[in-house]
């Protein structure tokens, strides 16, 4: 949609004349959920980030971000177009060196500054799928992708017991294309109509969209490509001899702490993980903190 500047402008917004009054996505914490996956020479590491705003404050990051892709005349952001110049944001210019520059700097300042909080789920696939028991395959699946996404509203859900918080709930949104996507659509939605699991993740709606008509998708790709990026260029999860990228570091030093959550199921965290929920899956299979499916 285009508004009488000429600037895109995010739909979604617009959906809310469509729900029952008092139930509509303005009046909910945006959350938008995008996959990441990279390999590296020696290892591979996947993720799932969501990114959450709060209503006024996402209209605002839509502005600044429109602002963003009008100047490189592009209709989306591809955060694997963008950092290594291709696509809609080839560098085949000064002026669009000097653009990109200039933008490397201001993209983490307007997410840093416009988000209620980031949340990265990330495993090691090979790792996961090498150490998991073929109880677990059986009863959970092997879709990583699913997995993280569960995990994901499971810890939001917890944020909304913090003071202050327990009014709220999320209008839920991921990229439509996914190869998983029916997969993780349909574990949600047993989540979400679980009795206990329900209530506790307060997942009012979630959608599938297209990237271009979600600008918060967008953010939640930046969020994912950077994390997947600085581990694969680490020489190790246990020693970070390598810095984080700047622009990583922007994003990571403008959000407060409280708000930049990583959750990496790595090592002995990925054993206490696999620990605890086989021991839950004897006890009770259906126990809401299991990752349902």
């Amino acid at each position: 949609m285009i508004c009488a500047e000429n600037e895109e402008i995010d739909i979604l917004p617009l959906l809310e004349d469509a729900l029952p009054l008092g139930d509509g996505l303005i009046a909910m914490l945006k959350a938008y959920m995008d996959r990441g996956a990279k390999r590296g020479s020696k290892d591979e590491v996947m993720c799932v980030a969501c990114v959450i705003f709060k209503p006024v404050a996402y209209k605002q990051f839509v502005r600044d971000w429109n602002r963003i892709l009008a100047a490189w005349g592009a209709d989306e952001f591809h955060a694997k177009e963008f950092f290594p110049g291709s696509g809609q944001f080839k560098r085949d210019t000064p002026q669009r060196q000097e653009l990109y520059l200039e933008h490397s700097r201001r993209i983490p300042e307007i997410i840093a500054r416009s988000i209620a909080r980031i949340m990265i789920i990330s495993f090691r696939p090979e790792e996961f799928l090498a150490m998991a028991s073929q109880e677990w395959k059986d009863q959970i699946g092997t879709c990583l992708h699913s997995l993280a996404t569960q995990i994901c509203l499971l810890v939001n859900g917890d944020w909304l017991k913090e003071p202050g918080m327990d009014s709220e709930s999320f209008a839920y949104f991921m990229e439509s294309g996914d190869p998983d996507e029916a997969e993780v659509v349909r574990a949600v939605s047993h989540m979400r109509a679980h009795k206990n699991t329900g209530q506790h993740i307060k997942a009012k709606s979630f959608t599938t969209v297209d990237k271009g008509q979600a600008r918060g998708l967008e953010a939640a790709d930046y969020a994912a490509w950077q994390w997947n990026k600085y581990y694969i260029e680490s020489d190790s999860w246990t020693d970070r001899s390598r810095w984080p990228r700047k622009d990583f570091l922007s994003l990571i030093d403008g959000v407060a702490s409280s708000k930049c959550k990583l959750l990496f199921g790595t090592g002995d965290n990925l054993k206490y993980f696999f620990n605890l929920f086989d021991y839950m899956l004897k006890i009770d299979p259906s126990d809401p903190r299991i990752a349902l499916r």
